[in-house]
């Protein structure tokens, strides 16, 4: 499915002996008000066969989805060896701190370094900083071109982090919008890793973070961005919206805006989409 929101797929033998395949939006908790002269657009599937059991199945979709799904500088290229910082530091580092394991990878032959999660705001744990694009200037003082220039002197590609889905409520954004987080009115709202969603279904949650993101990109020389999403939605509501039962559907055609004017714009940047690791693997994010 060339999707990347709630889901449903089903296959079913009817008794006499026919199979009927489904795939689609889930049904459950979900409708959508189609006004007279209005449409309603489907996600895609791709569907294949193979007589060369999972194997070929498998060749099938890669072929197809790096033929027609990739697209972008990287479409056919191979990809770099990269390190992630991540698991070395956590959030403890600094300007030399990352260099010095950026020399090492060098002799390694790491061909792109991505600085992971810290780098932004008050976030020096993840209770804070999710939402703001100021620059950690107590780990990075001379900032993230000076840095980006520093790899690139090694022969170094450079990779950020970032996760603009999500806010904590000990930030910038959420003291100056709370109105941007998902919540339920009346209701407390539920965290997942001491964060909340921020609502893409809402256009100037969608135009701060394309601006934002757009201009950590273009001031500091970034090759490939980990776009992160680390918790799920629970709190699925939006005063922007009427019929509520479309928030999920609508939150991922807000989030395809968002990834359409950041990364459509720049196609030299390789992007990877994560979701907790690896929940996010899907052709409606490869398109990115």
């Amino acid at each position: 499915l060339v999707y990347s929101g709630n889901h449903y797929g089903a296959a079913e033998l009817a008794f006499n002996d026919l199979v009927r395949v489904q795939i689609g939006i889930n049904p459950q908790c979900f409708s959508w008000t189609l006004n007279k002269g209005e449409s309603f657009e489907t996600p895609e599937s791709i569907m294949t066969y193979s007589d060369h059991g999972f194997n070929g199945m498998s060749a099938h979709f890669h072929d197809f989805i790096n033929t027609h799904i990739i697209r972008g500088d990287w479409k056919g290229q191979e990809r770099p060896v990269l390190l992630n910082n991540w698991e070395a530091h956590f959030f403890k580092f600094n300007e030399g701190r990352l260099l010095r394991l950026a020399r090492r990878a060098k002799k390694l032959g790491v061909e792109l370094f991505v600085l992971d999660d810290g780098w932004f705001g008050s976030r020096n744990s993840d209770t804070a900083g999710l939402g703001d694009y100021f620059i950690n200037r107590k780990k990075l003082p001379r900032g993230l071109k000076h840095f980006s220039q520093k790899l690139d002197q090694m022969g170094l590609s450079f990779g950020l982090w970032f996760e603009p889905e999500m806010v904590n409520v000990d930030s910038e954004l959420y003291r100056a919008h709370p109105e941007y987080a998902v919540t339920t009115p009346n209701k407390a709202p539920g965290f997942g890793r001491n964060q909340l969603v921020l609502d893409l279904c809402n256009p100037e949650v969608r135009d701060y973070i394309a601006a934002n993101v757009s201009r950590i990109l273009d001031q500091n020389n970034i090759a490939y961005v980990k776009w992160d999403m680390n918790r799920h939605i629970s709190d699925a509501y939006s005063p922007c919206i009427e019929n509520q039962a479309e928030f999920h559907h609508r939150y991922i055609l807000g989030l395809y805006d968002v990834l359409r004017r950041i990364f459509y714009a720049r196609p030299h940047i390789l992007f990877e989409s994560c979701s907790s690791g690896g929940n996010r693997f899907d052709p409606g994010m490869l398109c990115f």
